[in-house]
C-alpha cells in the first residue's frame, strides 16, 4: 500500500509540475491540489501514526495513559522514531510501526527509573518531553503543545505532585522575568 500511494504521489507531483495547466483546463488542475494533499496524509497515516487501538493489540500490558511523539534518537542515528507513547503502571513505553508487525515495542523507561521530566525545546524548533532518568541519560520526545500535558502525565505517572524534577527547559529558564523588567 505504502509503495503505490508513494508512486502516485510521485507521478502526481510530477504531472501538476510539468504539465500546462491550459491543456487540461485549469479547473481539472487545481483540483488535483486536493487529491494530492490527501494522499501526503495518507501517506503519513499509514507510515507512522500508532493508534491506541493497535496498541491494545500489541500488548497485554495496561495502560491509562497515551499520546502521539516522535523521539529523538542519539546524535547521528537517523530520524525521529515516531509512534505512541505509553504510560503503564510500572513503565513509559513508546511503540512505532514497524514493517512486519503492526506495531512493535521501540523504547521502554521504568518509572521507577526516572528522576524527573522537563517540558521545553527538545529540538531547535520544536518543544516536548524531556525524561531524566538514573543511570539512562535523557530521553527526549517531540510532544505537540507538551505544556499542556504536564498535568496528565504527571498524574499517569502516579505522582500526587510533581516529583523530582519538573521543570521548563533551557529557554524559558534564561528569559528573564517580569519582575526584573
Amino acid at each position: 500500500m505504502q509503495a503505490l500511494i508513494k508512486l502516485i504521489l510521485l507521478a502526481l507531483t510530477f504531472f501538476l509540475v510539468f504539465i500546462n495547466p491550459s491543456y487540461i483546463g485549469k479547473g481539472l488542475y487545481y483540483s488535483l491540489f486536493p487529491l494530492l494533499f490527501l494522499l501526503v496524509w495518507l501517506f503519513y497515516r499509514i507510515t507512522y501514526y500508532v493508534s491506541e487501538k493497535e496498541v491494545r493489540k500489541a500488548t497485554d500490558e495496561a495502560f491509562h495513559y497515551s499520546l502521539f511523539c516522535a523521539m529523538v534518537p542519539p546524535l547521528g542515528e537517523g530520524d525521529l522514531l515516531r509512534g505512541r507513547l505509553i504510560v503503564t503502571k510500572d513503565a513509559v513505553v513508546l511503540y512505532r510501526k514497524d514493517g512486519s508487525n503492526p506495531v512493535k515495542e521501540s523504547y521502554r523507561l521504568a518509572i521507577a527509573d526516572i528522576e524527573g521530566f522537563s517540558i521545553g525545546k527538545v529540538l531547535s524548533v520544536r518543544s516536548g518531553i524531556t525524561f531524566k532518568a538514573k543511570g539512562q541519560g535523557e530521553a527526549k520526545f517531540v510532544v505537540s503543545r507538551a505544556h499542556a500535558k504536564k498535568e496528565a502525565l504527571t498524574a499517569a505517572l502516579g505522582w500526587s505532585r510533581p516529583h523530582g524534577n519538573i521543570e521548563v527547559g533551557e529557554e524559558a529558564s534564561g528569559a528573564p522575568s517580569f519582575k526584573d523588567l
